[in-house]
């Protein structure tokens, strides 16, 4: 009985906020952060590759040593233009097989994460990582189509004919998008302000209710995705403080690292010379390198906090009970309760 009370409750209440308390849980499983870092970094490897070759050849005893560093100039793309449109173009098809394989781990990374985390127990995380991850990969390979469909409606709606005909055609009096009609260029930038900005909003909606989604089926053991999303969205509407409040903390934490970095990245890399060393391009990869492992923290903290918040707002779901019309310990013999004679059952 002891046993099943531990199974069964649920994690106490924690005195500090949910994204501090789910920030401290992700950061100390480093190997797991490692891991999704180690997953998001090697496809950006691969695809340099094929550039870097083809740089190797094209300055291979044509250009005097480290003086191409800090600019390819006009001349040298005008020379190589069409070397470089066809590399472009080979790139970009192997990019988008890469974009797609890397959606696809971070689906099995997902169930990693969200494993651990439903698991109360110490110890072989990298184990039950792995696990979690094939346990959950097809439901939540799944829940990765159905976000990227949101969001291609998404990109519809605001950009696509609903926006044009709504908002530009009836409420403006817009016709055929032709922003000269307005009263001033500022109107027509302030427009494009509130149609970039919420559709980052209802990107970022998407994106949490996909965190939720994929929580909700590891948490009740389910198998439908599309149930599982009508679920979280009555989930969200009903609580969207509480449910989003984590997440966009967690947002923040991470732009707030995230900008420094990038701003220390571009003044090293607008600091090349003709006379910089190596030094520099190792500085750049280490600070690509840090940014990637700061949002592999943040992305298993945001699964921690909608583990703590599912936990406390999703009812659990009704399962049948094997020993109601029965006596007797799980495990032991059990006596059918009615009828004109016992049974034993082993």
């Amino acid at each position: 009985m002891a046993e099943l009370e531990t199974t069964t409750r649920r994690e106490p209440e924690l005195g500090k906020p949910v994204f501090l308390a789910a920030l401290r849980s992700a950061l100390g499983r480093a190997p797991l952060w490692l891991i999704c870092s180690l997953v998001a970094a090697l496809p950006a490897l691969v695809a340099a590759q094929p550039w870097f070759r083809w740089y190797d050849q094209a300055f291979a005893h044509h250009y005097a040593p480290g003086s191409q560093l800090a600019n390819l100039d006009r001349n040298f793309r005008t020379d190589h233009a069409v070397a470089i449109e066809r590399l472009n173009d080979s790139t970009a098809s192997l990019g988008a097989v890469l974009a797609g394989l890397v959606m696809l781990a971070g689906a099995f990374c997902a169930g990693g994460w969200l494993q651990v985390f439903l698991e109360r127990t110490e110890g072989h995380s990298v184990r039950r990582f792995f696990y979690g991850g094939s346990r959950y990969f097809w439901r939540f390979a799944r829940v990765l189509l159905l976000t990227l469909l949101l969001l291609h409606l998404v990109g519809w709606l605001i950009y696509g004919t609903p926006w044009k005909t709504l908002v530009e055609g009836f409420l403006l009096g817009i016709e055929k998008s032709d922003l000269e009609v307005l009263d001033s260029e500022r109107s027509a930038l302030m427009l494009g302000w509130i149609q970039d900005g919420l559709y980052a909003f209802l990107f970022a909606l998407v994106l949490a209710w996909g965190l939720y989604t994929r929580t909700r089926l590891a948490l009740h053991g389910t198998f439908s995705s599309v149930w599982a999303g009508l679920c979280t969205i009555f989930t969200i509407l009903r609580h969207p403080v509480r449910s989003l409040r984590p997440l966009v903390l967690l947002l923040g934490l991470e732009i707030l690292v995230l900008l420094p970095l990038g701003a220390f990245a571009s003044g090293v890399e607008s600091g090349f010379e003709a006379g910089s060393t190596t030094s520099r391009v190792w500085s750049l990869a280490a600070l690509s390198l840090a940014a990637l492992v700061w949002r592999s923290i943040v992305w298993g903290a945001s699964y921690s906090a909608t583990v703590r918040v599912s936990q406390a707002i999703v009812p659990p779901i009704a399962r049948p009970d094997p020993w109601r019309n029965r006596v007797g310990g799980p495990g032991g013999p059990q006596y059918p309760i009615g009828g004109d004679e016992y049974g034993v059952e082993l």
